[in-house]
């Protein structure tokens, strides 16, 4: 059974509804001229979802008016809904003939067609269709697996893009239908790339995330700065200037090693996020655990150029877990995942089309294995700083080298706060006593964000 059978039965409640509506919008003026007759009830029994009942009563009624061209319209309906398409197609085809014509007339008969394997007829009769009649997402949607089955996978591409601005839902169905346009063979005698990601100038400040703004401060301020502050290092940088949680993505790869099988997890502990940046494809499920006591309110957003879309929403409760989708715009690069309530727990997201990446450790460093030899274009992507390119020539056997560097200047983001002067409240840090007034009771070893940053700048240079 194709895909795209196994969809249409999927959705058969959704296609009654719409051929219930056919039959009854195209046949009102008929009504009240046979309001006791076959036509009516033919009508009532479409409505009930007897087909085979309404077959017998719409032949009734061409019998009586054999010239009405909506009956047989009906007719090749109710003959679909009974998968008898080859009549179906006829009594359509017959319609069409006597001049009926309209949106919902096309799509049905594209169905048929499709049903019956004629994929191109299906596609021009379904593209015609969405000409008369532009907002019919279903048929968006089912013109999308028709050409997914003919092979035209950038065009079944397209209607992902088309649908996603109207129906997330549909979008996100027809892609999980389409593969990536890339294959796992197996690679003999692969190369490698090192290299090293360095940042050079001032590191940027780190952000500060007034606890006093979010709720369950007891607990959140366990990652503070002991002054009711949050501070998160979106750039972390060691003392030899390596930029750790750098994405280094090879482009263009068409065929080499498969995606891991293992689902992708993120941990959430203490109000923070055990990865700062991942690589994952678009519409890739990530188990999402949260260890805390509290609950968390994970959204979920796409990036695009200017743009910040949320996508989804959904909380994750307290010592619980939740597979979430990373499904977004297709043309959208970057996705997030953070905390409504407690925004400092974030993580970034660059969406790539296949295995050959990695995140640069903590001195910059990575490694790519088991390269299909030829010649790449990599990026070097960071959530806060352009994206830089490079190309690269990978050899059977041997090592290829190939370094990035990045300005500190250049850094593209918005400070939520620069302010740590003073406290925000009186946090237990300084008093036996917590925020609330009971006795501060300490895990056996605490877990603080230290904000003294002199670390993480580079010989003299002071940050800007």
């Amino acid at each position: 059974m194709s895909i795209f059978y196994r969809k249409i039965k999927v959705r058969t409640v959704i296609a009654v509804f719409w051929a219930v509506w056919f039959a009854i919008s195209s046949t009102t003026p008929a009504i009240a001229e046979t309001s006791e007759g076959a036509l009516h009830k033919a009508n009532v029994l479409s409505q009930q979802g007897d087909w085979h009942g309404a077959i017998r009563e719409f032949e009734k009624a061409l019998q009586e008016k054999p010239d009405d061209s909506a009956t047989q319209a009906n007719l090749g309906v109710a003959l679909s809904r009974v998968n008898r398409h080859k009549e179906a197609l006829f009594a359509f085809q017959k319609a069409l003939e006597m001049g009926y014509d309209n949106a919902n007339f096309r799509y049905f008969r594209g169905l048929s067609l499709a049903k019956l394997n004629f994929l191109e007829d299906a596609a021009q009769e379904i593209e015609t269709a969405l000409q008369k009649d532009s907002r019919m997402v279903l048929a968006d949607y089912d013109l999308g697996l028709i050409y997914h089955q003919l092979g035209r996978d950038e065009k079944a591409r397209q209607q992902v893009s088309k649908l996603y601005k109207r129906n997330y839902k549909l979008a996100k169905q027809l892609h999980d239908q389409i593969p990536l346009d890339y294959k796992i063979t197996s690679v003999d005698q692969g190369g490698t790339l090192t290299g090293r990601v360095n940042l050079v100038g001032p590191v940027p400040k780190a952000r500060s995330f007034h606890l006093i703004h979010a709720p369950n401060i007891e607990f959140c301020s366990r990652m503070s700065d002991g002054k009711g502050h949050r501070i998160l290092h979106d750039f972390t940088v060691s003392k030899k200037g390596g930029l750790k949680d750098t994405i280094i993505a090879l482009q263009g790869v068409k065929k080499g090693k498969p995606f891991p099988r293992k689902m992708q997890t993120l941990q959430l502990k203490r109000c923070h996020a055990d990865k700062y940046v991942i690589g994952i494809k678009n519409g890739e499920d990530i188990l999402i655990e949260n260890t805390d006591p509290i609950k968390h309110e994970i959204a979920t957003y796409e990036i695009y150029g200017a743009h910040r879309n949320q996508t989804t929403n959904k909380s994750v409760l307290s010592i619980n877990s939740q597979v979430r989708s990373a499904f977004i715009n297709p043309d959208a690069p970057e996705f997030i995942l953070k905390c409504n309530l407690h925004p400092f727990l974030q993580t970034r997201g660059y969406i790539i089309n296949n295995p050959y990446f990695v995140i640069s450790d903590a001195e910059g460093n990575f490694n790519i294995k088991s390269i299909p030899p030829g010649t790449y274009e990599v990026t070097a992507w960071h959530p806060f700083v352009p994206t830089q390119k490079g190309t690269v020539i990978i050899e059977a056997g041997k090592t290829a080298r190939l370094n990035f560097s990045f300005n500190g200047k250049d850094a593209r983001r918005k400070l939520y706060h620069d302010d740590t002067e003073g406290y925000r409240f009186n946090t237990w840090f300084d008093s036996k006593e917590t925020f609330y007034g009971d006795i501060r009771k300490d895990d056996p070893v605490e877990v603080l964000q230290e904000f003294d940053n002199s670390e993480r700048y580079i010989g003299d240079l002071k940050p800007f």
